[in-house]
């Protein structure tokens, strides 16, 4: 296929609340949307997933849009791509968030060309028609985070993810369990724990966690491995997986059991698969993350979370749960706590053209000379 053009929408989509963690509060979500169109008109979208601030990633999101500019973009418009993969051919991984978005769109495109669902392109393998969404509840007081997981339970929901931090964490995952037993919970600390602090982290041993995402400030590999010997509670690493080289490290050191995979975080479903195949040889869990992100990425997620074998239900909501209005129709919604997978080409879904041209701050278009 012959790029012919590519448009960046840099984004800002206001939340319907305060997004708390550990790290950082949010009350909007500025993103960048690629558009990639073809010589037959053909078009594939996209999302640059970077934060303003440098509290997840090194990646914030001028530089993303800085490099797609000056460096990715020029070389893709007005050249043959005969498959979006050949783009890690050249490119490294010095920005995947940047690199993700501009191979999800041409993704989505190439998918689109071959009349064919996304996992089809890169997955031979069979999956869900529907997947069970999760809940990810913010660094919340005690009594909202109860009124939330009564309010999401009662909508079909049984997986809950929380946030937490070392000053109550284990007070509030102690309350929540006392009042449900059977709840499927998951913490995650975002980084707020010292390995100093073990004696903190073990007392989670007693609440049968299905893991506990990203303790330790340090993303010391040697430093989880000391911490996984230490506790019952699988330990599941996020931004500590960066690359391929990372995850075969962090399982030769059996410094985990779970991980939870972003698209946007490793560079792209290129890289989503090669850690998929490395989980399931070596026996590591699995499951989908997500971001505060719009329906073009996280639709992307619901589809990887398709596959038969992730370990729990992914971070996947409706897009009402953050936004007024998503830029995807039809929106994600959640059933009786499930979610319909997409079966059209591509992502399976359209982009509503009036909501990103309402929430665009900054477009740029760039075509080949």
């Amino acid at each position: 296929m012959w790029i012919k053009s590519i448009e960046l929408f840099q984004i800002k989509m206001p939340l319907n609340f305060t997004f708390k963690t550990s790290q950082t509060s949010l009350n909007h979500r500025e993103t960048i949307v690629i558009r990639a169109v073809d010589e037959l008109g053909n078009t594939g979208y996209g999302e640059v997933v970077a934060f303003n601030e440098p509290f997840y990633s090194s990646e914030l999101l001028m530089d993303s849009k800085s490099v797609l500019i000056n460096s990715y973009i020029p070389w893709v418009v007005n050249r043959e791509i005969k498959h979006p993969f050949e783009l890690h051919k050249w490119i490294d991984l010095t920005y995947p968030m940047a690199i993700a978005g501009l191979e999800n769109a041409l993704l989505d495109l190439f998918a689109r060309r071959q009349q064919q669902p996304i996992m089809d392109v890169v997955f031979a393998e069979a999956t869900h028609d529907r997947i069970a969404a999760g809940i990810v509840l913010g660094d919340l007081d005690i009594s909202s985070l109860m009124q939330q997981i009564d309010y999401f339970q009662k909508e079909g929901y049984i997986r809950f993810k929380i946030k937490i931090k070392p000053e109550d964490g284990f007070f509030k995952l102690k309350l929540i369990k006392e009042k449900y037993p059977d709840l499927k919970l998951l913490a995650d600390a975002n980084r707020s724990y010292e390995l100093q602090q073990m004696h903190e982290l073990k007392k989670l041993d007693q609440l049968d966690l299905l893991c506990i995402e990203e303790p330790l400030a340090s993303m010391d590999l040697l430093a989880y491995q000391k911490l996984q010997k230490e506790i019952k509670v699988p330990i599941c690493l996020d931004e500590s997986i960066q690359t391929v080289d990372d995850l075969k490290k962090a399982i030769q050191l059996q410094a985990c059991k779970v991980v939870n995979l972003k698209i946007g975080r490793i560079g792209g479903m290129y890289y989503a698969k090669q850690m998929i195949e490395i989980c399931r040889e070596n026996n590591i869990l699995y499951w989908i993350g997500s971001m505060v992100e719009s329906g073009i990425s996280k639709i992307l997620h619901v589809h990887l979370a398709s596959l038969k074998d992730t370990y729990i239900p992914g971070d996947l909501a409706p897009s009402r749960r953050y936004f007024q209005k998503d830029i995807i129709k039809p929106e994600i919604i959640v059933e009786n706590g499930m979610i319909q997978v997409p079966t059209g080409c591509g992502l399976g879904v359209e982009i509503e053209e009036s909501s990103l041209n309402d929430y665009t701050i900054d477009h740029i278009r760039m075509v080949g000379g």
